[in-house]
């Protein structure tokens, strides 16, 4: 059973629910197990992401909290934007407007705030693979992105996940 979802354009505020059931599969329909090709997370390489000196400091914080290179922080707009297009489900429904803002990074997660004019503004959560040293985006919306889907001690230095 294949679960498709219509999310207009005209409504940036409303979540990307299909991403997050992208990885579902229904016992009797075992070819849905992978996620279409639509949902496919982008990739953007952390050496665009961060200079060399943020690289070498790599350490983690009390905690286990993965910081620094380890966690692909710091990011910036421009390389997170890069994932954000790759993501085509969530380009497609996410208003970018003038590019992204607020930028925040912690623990291998990112989120930054699509800059649409006359609409609400929408954050986007990104997720780091540090195997991979890429980044990608993961959903958007204008509420409860972070919900269910990072720490709580990520989410508190990570701004749009307060809400």
């Amino acid at each position: 059973m294949n679960i498709r979802f219509a999310l207009p354009i005209a409504l940036p505020s409303v979540l990307l629910a299909a991403t997050a059931l992208a990885g579902c599969a229904d016992k009797d329909d075992p070819g849905t197990a992978a996620p279409p090709a639509s949902t496919a997370t982008a990739v953007v390489p952390v050496s665009e992401a961060a200079s060399p000196a943020a690289k070498a400091s790599g350490k983690a914080p009390s905690g286990g909290v993965a910081s620094g290179a380890a966690a692909g922080c710091p990011v910036t707009a421009a390389v997170l934007e890069k994932a954000f297009k790759a993501n085509k489900e969530i380009a497609d429904n996410i208003l970018l407007g003038k590019g992204l803002k607020d930028v925040s990074c912690y623990g291998g997660w990112a989120t930054a705030t699509a800059t649409p004019e006359n609409m609400d503004q929408a954050v986007v959560l990104f997720k780091y693979d540090a195997a991979k040293k890429t980044w990608a985006a993961v959903i958007g919306g204008t509420d409860g992105v972070c919900r269910d889907r990072v720490p709580e001690a990520v989410a508190t230095h990570l701004k749009g996940c307060q809400n």
